[in-house]
């Protein structure tokens, strides 16, 4: 009976983080007529770690295999931890000319502080939400100058991002597409099995503003890759750079990852340390199957 008393007085007084529409107004500044969207922050800074991602660095290649992968992330933040599934494809339409891939995040899970949703605005009818899916990120590559490959490689990647998942009241993702473009460099080291590779691009993104319309960036990335036979190590730093200052729109982060071809089955592994405007800590495993394996070597 005891039990029962202390564990209604924690229920009845314990204070519950909820959040009423007066308090979301006066944390906005609302103007008692906009839609409450238009008070959302559409900037990396300011959304979950699978909104607006740095693209991962090409090695100057297409990838010529034909694979199917699952992985699980774990995000770690002081005001905000997720895990997510990732499921990721690659399909070769012309072998070592054009690729495309694609990458989903099917299921989102996150808990959120306070602070955090205060800052990120997130609106009173989404306060207590706590999964999500994400968008499909859509890319086409192209490898180019085959001639030159003995010293360098060099690929052109296009991609696309379908606003595909939900979660935009609850600051989880945008709401809105999302392109990129770029070029993978990867240059090999004579007499050795390591490769300098590197990316430069432009980054563009919708955002919700009175002003703007959309934030475009500067992308850039650049990092050492060791591939032999049945292994391949990435590490490198890679961000985009937006033009509204001072707004979040700056991310860069460390990625480091390890894949591991058993047969037909690739085992994966990643690392990434958010730098400026991604306050997270990112670990990644999981597995591939290639159906079809064309080259000896990963992404050669």
């Amino acid at each position: 009976m005891r039990f029962i008393f202390i564990l209604l007085l924690k229920l009845f007084f314990t204070p519950l983080y909820s959040q009423t529409f007066d308090r979301w107004a006066q944390i906005v500044n609302w103007d008692g007529v906009s839609h409450w969207s238009r008070y959302m922050i559409t900037q990396p800074g300011y959304q979950g770690p699978n909104s607006l991602p740095v693209p991962r660095i090409g090695n100057g290649s297409s990838d010529s295999s034909f694979a199917f992968g699952i992985t699980g992330n774990l995000h770690f933040s002081s005001a905000d931890n997720t895990q997510n599934i990732t499921v990721y494809a690659n399909y070769s339409l012309v072998k070592d000319l054009v690729s495309i891939d694609l990458t989903w995040v099917p299921y989102e899970h996150y808990v959120m502080s306070q602070g955090i949703k205060d800052k990120r605005h997130v609106f009173t009818q989404f306060y207590n939400s706590h999964s999500t899916t994400g968008d499909i990120h859509f890319n086409t590559t192209f490898q180019l100058l085959n001639k030159w490959r003995k010293s360098i490689h060099l690929a052109f990647r296009v991609g696309y991002r379908f606003p595909s998942g939900s979660g935009f009241g609850a600051a989880r993702y945008t709401d809105g597409p999302g392109y990129h473009f770029d070029l993978s460099i990867g240059k090999p080291f004579k007499n050795s099995r390591f490769k300098w590779i590197s990316m430069i691009g432009f980054y563009v993104w919708q955002i919700e503003s009175d002003v703007y319309n959309q934030n475009d960036a500067f992308l850039v990335g650049s990092g050492l890759e060791w591939n032999k036979e049945t292994m391949k190590l990435q590490t490198y730093v890679a961000g985009y750079m937006g033009y509204l200052e001072n707004t979040g729109d700056d991310p860069f982060v460390f990625r480091a990852s390890l894949e591991k071809r058993l047969n037909r089955t690739t085992l994966l592994f990643g690392f990434q340390q958010g730098l400026h405007d991604f306050d997270y800590t990112s670990v990644e495993f999981g597995a591939k199957y290639n159906f079809h394996w064309k080259n000896k070597v990963l992404a050669k």
